[in-house]
């Protein structure tokens, strides 16, 4: 615990990397307990998964415990982000920064901290001395998230709310007809076609790993298949497979999350070959499409296609799951016409000569960039931003 100071309804204290992590931990499970809708995101789990991983700095993650009297209300993931303008290095304090920590969002539970959460926070973090910021970024934040709700209800003073990207997801409440019903039938009679194709060499299976004993040999089988085309050694080196530390985080999320009985690796087999793969994470009624891969070898079926084809049957079959999220939103799944949900970042300056600097250099980049939208479109309006005075 490094700093406690009361706001208005909420008393904060900061709570540094590993040992604060497993110090609030107890605290945490019981939050999560009040949160029937908690996703992969709200569990220390992901977080301990993350400094496990070779990149991560602990000493910059810093876990903002909120209580109201002595109930656990919120806990805020934060970290220190690199950032330069010119020669200047401001204090940027958000939302984990890493390409793998694809959604952000605050642990909180409703009745606790109530709608105006960002604002006590905000307002908390500007008015003590122990942590020194110039920006508070929260990037990658789903509209459906506490962070968004809290924002709508009541925006910290000088916020600059941006469209970030979508997350895209399927509703398997019903049948697989109703998940997939603004998928057109010429897409669907391709995905028939394709799996006629495959099957008139090899039978077609696919297989859902979640036990701590087929897990380990599920991981390999993933990492070989996410690493046999474009991103693998002979391509850009991206796949998991080629990155230590990637390695490291998911190799953490597996164990993590099969304490929990929630880490499930999807392989689609052609015959004796894996031909297609899913990293998931099934949290609640929620099923996580983290990340996927396919044989390049096999592309000729489109094996990754007819994966989440069968996985989307199989989630609307499954009574357990609700939703099947594939977190962002990947061009290859376009053809599906998932639903999607926006996904935002929120940028507040600090009430200092630093925080000034980064909000007007972001307010000015912004207007150039609209400006330059305008223009391509031949002046029509084309922004995503609103501006909260």
């Amino acid at each position: 615990m490094l700093d406690s100071k009361e706001s208005a309804g909420l008393r904060f204290e900061v709570f540094q990397g590993i040992p604060g992590l497993e110090k609030l931990a107890p605290a945490w499970r019981d939050l999560l307990a009040k949160l029937p809708t908690a996703r992969f995101v709200h569990y220390p789990e992901w977080y301990r998964a993350y400094l496990a991983s070779r990149d991560a700095n602990p000493s910059r993650v810093r876990f903002i415990a909120a209580w109201r009297g002595a109930e656990l209300a919120a806990i805020c993931p934060l970290q220190f982000q690199d950032y330069r303008v010119g020669r200047l290095q401001p204090k940027l304090l958000g939302t984990i920064d890493d390409d793998e920590m694809q959604t952000s969002d605050f642990i909180a539970a409703p009745a606790a901290a109530g709608g105006h959460l960002l604002d006590e926070l905000t307002h908390w973090l500007r008015s003590q001395r122990g942590v020194a910021w110039d920006e508070l970024r929260l990037r990658k934040v789903p509209e459906d998230s506490a962070i968004a709700n809290s924002a709508r209800t009541h925006m910290p003073k000088a916020t600059l709310a941006l469209r970030y990207d979508a997350s895209s997801y399927f509703d398997t409440s019903g049948s697989y007809d109703q998940a997939t019903q603004a998928m057109s039938g010429k897409f669907k009679r391709n995905l028939r076609r394709l799996a006629g194709r495959a099957e008139s060499t090899a039978p077609l299976r696919h297989q859902s790993y979640r036990t701590t004993e087929e897990l380990a040999s599920a991981f390999e089988i993933f990492l070989q298949i996410e690493a046999s085309g474009w991103k693998g050694d002979v391509g850009t080196s991206s796949a998991i497979r080629c990155s230590p530390s990637m390695r490291a985080f998911y190799q953490a999320l597996v164990h993590e999350f099969s304490a929990l009985n929630a880490s499930v690796i999807n392989v689609l087999w052609h015959g004796d070959h894996p031909v297609a793969g899913q990293f998931c994470l099934h949290v609640g009624s929620c099923f996580n499409v983290l990340k996927i891969g396919f044989s390049d070898a096999h592309s000729s079926f489109a094996p990754g296609n007819l994966l989440l084809d069968r996985m989307i049957r199989q989630a609307c079959d499954d009574p357990s799951i609700d939703t099947l999220s594939l977190v962002n939103a990947p061009p290859w799944a376009r053809n599906f016409k998932p639903l999607t949900l926006g996904v935002w970042s929120y940028c507040t300056p600090n009430w200092n000569a630093g925080g000034a600097i980064v909000h007007l250099g972001l307010l000015a980049k912004r207007a150039w960039e609209s400006r330059r939208q305008k223009g391509a479109v031949g002046g029509a309006a084309h922004t995503d931003e609103e501006v909260a005075a």
